[in-house]
């Protein structure tokens, strides 16, 4: 569980690289994300272990249909993991020396291993309908959680440089509302195809907490940045985008927990 959630994150912050507005911020900034990535791809390679041997998560059958998970003791995804983390501590040191060319290569070079690395651990039997679902609820939930982190940390990064622009930060809140938009389309589907699979009242809790924290908060959270944004008061968007982390944090752990117990990504 841990594994893959860690993976859904920093698969989602090389993403929030790829695709946002990067000329615009200071070198210093993506400093600090080489060490948040190199961070969290060691802790992934702790603990999927030496020999590939994680529990991870495993295949299960629910609702007569077979539904695919993480399998994150796989040795191929360590190894990359490996040397993600390895290019991130080169990046660190390129970025911390102001050069942009090989820094924005240690971003694209990262950003295919990470997302590879979940591509892979989302299909561990090949492209099949349940491993589509699989690849649009892991992405969706990257895309949610990268866009949330790493939006906040930027918010944070203006204390730094207040003379910064500020069309990185408003890029944030569209892209974490197309990112909600898509994590509700994976639900909605899971919902769609095998119902809710549980009368527990603990696993309902669950949900809704997923539903809310990971689903609806991103959207609200979208639209209060938006305008608060339009006063440039960078300092109450990063307030707001922190209190939408620790929601959006507890959707994503929630709907882990349902996978755990239930093998549907909801």
């Amino acid at each position: 569980m841990i594994p893959s959630f860690v993976l859904k994150l920093v698969s989602g912050i090389v993403l929030m690289w790829l695709l946002m507005p990067r000329k615009q911020v200071t070198d210093g900034f993506f400093r600090i994300q080489m060490l948040v990535v190199l961070g969290l791809c060691v802790l992934l390679v702790l603990a999927i272990g030496p020999d590939g041997s994680s529990p991870g998560e495993i295949t299960a059958s629910v609702a007569n249909a077979t539904v695919c998970w993480f399998d994150a003791g796989s040795n191929p995804v360590r190894i990359a993991l490996t040397i993600a983390a390895i290019i991130a501590f080169a990046g660190h040191i390129v970025w911390k020396l102001g050069r942009r060319l090989p820094g924005t290569i240690a971003i694209y070079s990262i950003s295919t291993l990470c997302l590879g690395c979940l591509a892979v651990a989302s299909m561990p039997r090949g492209l099949t309908l349940d491993s589509a679902q699989s690849l649009l609820s892991s992405f969706s939930s990257a895309a949610v959680l990268g866009a949330t982190l790493t939006g906040m940390l930027l918010g944070h990064w203006y204390l730094t440089t207040p003379t910064m622009s500020i069309s990185p930060l408003s890029w944030f809140p569209w892209a974490l509302s197309l990112a909600a938009g898509g994590r509700l389309l994976a639900t909605c589907i899971a919902l769609g195809r095998f119902g809710f699979a549980s009368n527990d009242l603990v696993h309902w809790l669950w949900l809704i907490v997923r539903i809310v924290g990971g689903i609806l908060v991103p959207f609200v959270v979208a639209i209060v940045v938006v305008r608060i944004l339009k006063y440039r008061n960078t300092q109450s968007a990063t307030g707001v985008l922190f209190a939408a982390l620790i929601l959006v944090f507890m959707g994503e752990m929630s709907a882990a927990l349902l996978e755990r117990d239930l093998r549907i990504p909801y």
